[in-house]
């Protein structure tokens, strides 16, 4: 931990997780613009799921680069181009007029996007006490499932209100004015300055990081246990989990984003308690696991039992929010796992396995709908039934349960 005063850290903690913020409300967006980008660039929900994979597709090989060049530049020259660089992503995506040039956009969304988790951790790490780590990851965590939530069900509203495209330009120009931001603030700050580069003077070889942290077992194993954990969040709740319930549950789709809402303020909540639960028994594989198990429990029900009542989902579907917050303590782990050194390296080559399996889950989603479609058209775009997507999301229970048996595995020492 680097010494400095209370209200430099805070203003780097709260920029970082600002940034967190916004980039989620575009990471889930497309998961409440189903119909319209079929409709805007004549496609399936296969090509919905791969366009909305682009973000992934730029934001996972990013991640071992990020953790390097935060590990050795530090966070302030980088938080800023990457905001900037985010808000354009959402202004070409926003003004594309074919399925190549949105992809592309999606695409500079998810690489500068890559840059959010990692700065917050990085800040959270270097600028506070080894106490307080998990909590305070679990609290910016809040914070970006703030905007995940805002990001379904509040913006569902916005985008029937003024359009789909009108929309993601206003949050283009809000990227900008926050990377402008992030520079103005911290450019002339010399207290910033000589952190970073107290900072950057305890780190070893960058590649020496990344062959130390590859080299775990347990990394490798942390990772894709948080990797099939995480699936359930990025394809039903940030792809297609609107368009599941709107159809088996016989809802609007207002209604149906504002439960979908209900799994990211799950999560808003369930961060800082996991972070305090996990803190205070000093392991974090038990929490870990309770985490799963509760997911795979909850999630069960809204997938096969769509004659529950619609207030029992939203119920259910924030209690699975609550329980995949404890994913997050996959990250604090990583850190524990391996050396002070390569700190941002080890998250960042968490959050690279996590992407990747996002990566494969929501366009896989998709195929599994289209080919159980049944031919069922509506204004010129393909309709698929409640059991479609059954048998789509049945790859779900299969990860959790997969990802609950892996973390036996795992070896931690008691913090």
């Amino acid at each position: 931990m680097v010494k400095t005063s209370p209200s430099l850290k805070w203003i780097l903690w709260s920029l970082a997780a600002i940034f967190y913020f916004y980039e989620f409300i575009l990471r889930v967006s497309p998961s409440v613009m189903i119909p319209e980008l079929m409709m805007s660039f004549g496609i399936t929900a296969s090509s919905v799921g791969i366009l909305s994979a682009f973000y992934l597709y730029a934001y996972a090989p990013m991640q071992l680069p990020v953790g390097i060049l935060m590990d050795r530049f530090g966070v302030r020259t980088i938080l800023s181009l990457a905001s900037i660089v985010c808000g354009l992503g959402a202004l070409l995506f926003a003004f594309a007029q074919n399925l190549a040039v949105a992809s592309a956009g999606r695409a500079l969304i998810g690489a500068s996007s890559a840059f959010a988790f990692i700065a917050m951790v990085y800040v959270t790490s270097h600028w506070f006490p080894f106490k307080k780590r998990a909590f305070l990851i679990g609290v910016a965590n809040s914070v970006a499932m703030l905007g995940a939530s805002a990001g379904t069900g509040p913006l569902t509203t916005v985008i029937h209100d003024i359009g789909w495209r009108q929309t993601i330009v206003l949050f283009g120009i809000f990227g900008i004015v926050i990377g402008v931001a992030v520079y103005l603030i911290l450019r002339k700050d010399r207290q910033t300055t000589a952190v970073e580069k107290e900072t950057v003077r305890t780190k070893s070889h960058f590649l020496e990081n990344l062959k130390q942290v590859a080299s775990q077992k347990s990394t490798w194993i942390n990772g894709l246990a948080a990797l099939l954990f995480y699936m359930t969040t990025t394809a039903f709740a940030g792809l297609w989990g609107v368009s599941f319930v709107q159809t088996a549950y016989g809802v609007s789709k207002e209604v149906a984003g504002y439960a979908m809402s209900m799994v990211f303020i799950g999560w808003l909540v369930g961060g800082p308690l996991t972070g305090l639960l996990s803190d205070w028994m000093g392991k974090r594989s038990t929490t870990i696991r309770i985490g799963v198990l509760g997911a795979l429990v909850c999630l069960i029900p809204v997938i096969y039992f769509p004659s529950i009542p619609i207030f029992a989902v939203y119920i259910l579907l924030f209690l699975v929010g609550l329980f995949s917050s404890a994913e997050l303590l996959s990250f604090s782990l990583a850190i524990e796992l391996n050396s002070a050194q390569a700190k941002a390296t080890a998250a960042a080559f968490t959050n690279f396995l996590i992407s990747c399996g996002d990566a494969v889950v929501q366009p896989l989603v998709g195929f599994l709908l289209d080919s159980k479609w049944g031919g069922a058209m509506q204004e010129g775009i393909r309709v698929y039934t409640a059991g479609n997507y059954q048998f789509a999301l049945s790859c779900l229970p299969i990860t959790l349960i997969v990802s609950f048996l892996l973390l036996f595995f795992l070896k931690e020492n008691r913090a």
